[in-house]
C-alpha cells in the first residue's frame, strides 16, 4: 500500500502534537486530517491551526474514520501501547513519540500489532536522522573502522530535570505516566543511534545502574533563594525516577555497548563514539581517528557541506539537503513507497529491551540475560 498523500491524525493536542503538526506542514506529502485529544478546546485549536474542523474528543472515533491513514502518537508514555495498538488493529499506519512505550513487554505488544496488522510502526528519534549519523553509518558501512568491538552512547545534562528545572510538565517526571526517568526520556536517543550503526544486533545481556540525586542538592546551600520553588515542584510531582542512569551491553556478535544517561549529574562531558580495529568515529564534535602510513591521524570532516552537495547531486529540485535530514519527511515518503525505511520501529523496540534492562539489573542485583528482562518486564500500559 502507498499513498500519494498520506492524511494523518494527531492523538495529543499538547507539547508533542503541536510540534508533530507543525513537522507535518513541511511535508508535500502529508495533510493534518484531524486532532483528537480529551481536551475539546486545545484540539480545536490545534486543529484549526492546521486547517482542518475535524476534533475528536475519543481518539477511537478518529480511528473509524475512513479519511485517516495514519496516526502520530502524542500522548504520555504508558498510553503509547493502548492507543498505537487500536489504531493498527484499526489499519491506520502510526509514528509514535519516544519512548516507544513505558515498559519493553508494551513496546513488544506494539511491534507484534504492527506485523500482524501488516502496518508500518515508526517511533520518534531525531538523532538517526542527523548528519553526524549519516557520516558515521558511511565511514562503517565502508570499511573504514574495521571489525567493530565497541561504542558508547551518552546524553548527559547537568540541570535538565523535566518540571523540575522549570520546563515540560509533571508527567515527565511521574512513574505512572511516564514509566522511567532518564534513560526513558532521552536515552533512547543515543541508544537508538547506537544500535543503528551497530545494524541492530540482538542483545546478549544487560547490567545498570540509576541514582536520584535530586534530594540531596535542593539545599539552600546548593540552589539558593530557589530551593522553595524546587522543593514545590517535587512535592507536587511525587518526584521518584532516576536522574541517572549507566548501563553495559554486551551484543550477540560480541560488541560491547555502554550507556550514560542523565538528566542531572556533575559528570564531565563525554563524546559518544564507534571504535573498531581500523578505526573510530566521534559524534559530537564530529572526528575520524585512524592511521595513515603507520601516522595517527585524527580528521575533521566537513559533513555539513557533504550532505548539501550529495543533495544538489540526488535531487530533483536542487535544493533539497541531504538523505535523511527530516524524520517526520522520511516516514511519510515510507508510506508513499518513495524511499526505503529506516526501522525505527524495530530500533525503539531493542532500545526498549537495554532501557528496562538497566533498570531490571538495578533491582535483581546483578547482569541480566536478555530473555530475563523479556520475562521480568510487565505492561505499565494506563487505560486510556
Amino acid at each position: 500500500m502507498s499513498f500519494d498523500t498520506v492524511r494523518v491524525g494527531i492523538v495529543g493536542a499538547g507539547n508533542r502534537g503541536q510540534q508533530h503538526a507543525s513537522e507535518y506542514e513541511r511535508v508535500d506529502s502529508a495533510e493534518i486530517a484531524a486532532v483528537a485529544d480529551i481536551d475539546e478546546e486545545a484540539a480545536t485549536a490545534l486543529a484549526r491551526e492546521h486547517g482542518t474542523e475535524r476534533v475528536y474528543t475519543d481518539y477511537r472515533e478518529m480511528l473509524d474514520d475512513a479519511a485517516i491513514d495514519a496516526i502520530s502518537v502524542c500522548v504520555h508514555n504508558n498510553l503509547h501501547a493502548p492507543v498505537s495498538i487500536d489504531a493498527l488493529e484499526a489499519g491506520k499506519h502510526v509514528f509514535c513519540e519516544k519512548p516507544m512505550a513505558g515498559s519493553y513487554a508494551d513496546a513488544r505488544r506494539m511491534s507484534e500489532a504492527a506485523k500482524t496488522n501488516n502496518r508500518q510502526l515508526g517511533v520518534q528519534n531525531v538523532r538517526l536522522f542527523e548528519p553526524e549519523t549519516t557520516a558515521a553509518e558511511r565511514l562503517i558501512s565502508r570499511g573504514k573502522l574495521g571489525d567493530i568491538a565497541y561504542a558508547r552512547s551518552v546524553f548527559n545534562r547537568r540541570r535538565g530535570r523535566p518540571y523540575i528545572d522549570g520546563y515540560g510538565t509533571p508527567s515527565f517526571v511521574h512513574d505512572r505516566t511516564a514509566g522511567g526517568g532518564a534513560v526513558f526520556d532521552i536515552g533512547t536517543y543515543v541508544i537508538g543511534r547506537m544500535l543503528l550503526l551497530l545494524g541492530n544486533p540482538s542483545v546478549e545481556r544487560v547490567t545498570g545502574q540509576t541514582w536520584n540525586f535530586t534530594d540531596d542538592q535542593l539545599s539552600e546551600e546548593m540552589v539558593g533563594d530557589n530551593a522553595d520553588t524546587y522543593h514545590s515542584r517535587l512535592d507536587e510531582t511525587d518526584y521518584s525516577l532516576e536522574d541517572c542512569g549507566v548501563g553495559t551491553v554486551r551484543l550477540e556478535d560480541g560488541t560491547r555497548l555502554d550507556v550514560h544517561t542523565a538528566w542531572h549529574t556533575y559528570a564531565p562531558d563525554e563524546p559518544e563514539y564507534v571504535a573498531g580495529s581500523t578505526g573510530s568515529v566521534q559524534l559530537d564534535p564530529f572526528e575520524f581517528r585512524t592511521t595513515i602510513d603507520d601516522y595517527e591521524a585524527t580528521v575533521d570532516l566537513d559533513i555539513e557541506n557533504y550532505e548539501a552537495r550529495h543533495g544538489l547531486l540526488e535531487s530533483e529540485t536542487g535544493y533539497d539537503i541531504g538523505e535523511r535530514l527530516n524524520q517526520f519527511d522520511h516516514w511519510i515518503q515510507t508510506l508513499c513507497g518513495a524511499v526505503d525505511p529506516v526501522p525505527t520501529g524495530e530500533i525503539a523496540l531493542r532500545s526498549m529491551l537495554i532501557m528496562e534492562g538497566i533498570y531490571l539489573s538495578e533491582k535483581a542485583g546483578r547482569e541480566l540475560s536478555a530473555e530475563e528482562v523479556a520475562e521480568r518486564s510487565e505492561s505499565t500500559a494506563m487505560e486510556p
